[in-house]
């Protein structure tokens, strides 16, 4: 962290709004790629990173120093797609059935555009546990390392490494299932 970002935190821990406005404009970019990644959606992405911005707002006073921002930011965003995605109202997701019928009418011969492979992720992503689902999320799209998940989550290396293990065979398996 760098000392302007550091005395921003500082400023915003005692109400200071410019500078919650600063780490707003700084991290918000990240906490909309994890939301989106979580959530699937970009309209629910975007309410779950304002739900989230307002959540660090009140409770930057609570903020410990010691821990990462970005670390504590993850969390709080995380957690707050989460309980967007335990709402069933609200969750709206792709169905697998209906996306393997929209690729068995494309050109299978040609490669699949990064477009169409990350939608096959997300699809296939929604079909794993939430723990499989964050742990992918956090380690392989957000590019966290393990003891950082670890931080977020709660959970142990061990855990994380064998939750990413299934996660990746199962989207792997469900992939391969789409494309054949």
């Amino acid at each position: 962290m760098s000392i302007e970002e550091i005395q921003h935190i500082n400023k915003a821990r005692v109400g200071d709004s410019n500078s919650f406005t600063f780490l707003v404009k700084k991290y918000q970019q990240l906490a909309y790629n994890l939301a989106f990644r979580i959530v699937c959606d970009e309209d629910n992405a975007k309410d779950v990173v304002q739900e989230s911005f307002i959540k660090i707002w009140k409770n930057m006073k609570r903020y410990d120093s010691k821990v990462k921002f970005s670390t504590w930011m993850y969390t709080i965003v995380t957690n707050t797609a989460i309980d967007y995605l335990r709402s069933a109202k609200k969750r709206t997701m792709i169905s697998i059935d209906n996306l393997g019928e929209k690729l068995s009418n494309t050109n299978m011969e040609n490669e699949l555009e990064n477009k169409e492979l990350s939608q096959l992720i997300r699809v296939a992503s929604d079909s794993l546990t939430t723990k499989q689902r964050l742990v992918f999320v956090l380690c392989d799209l957000q590019g966290l390392k393990t003891d950082e998940v670890g931080e977020i989550l709660k959970l142990s290396a061990n855990s994380i490494k064998s939750n990413l293990y299934h996660a990746r065979n199962n989207i792997r398996e469900k992939i391969q299932h789409l494309i054949t």
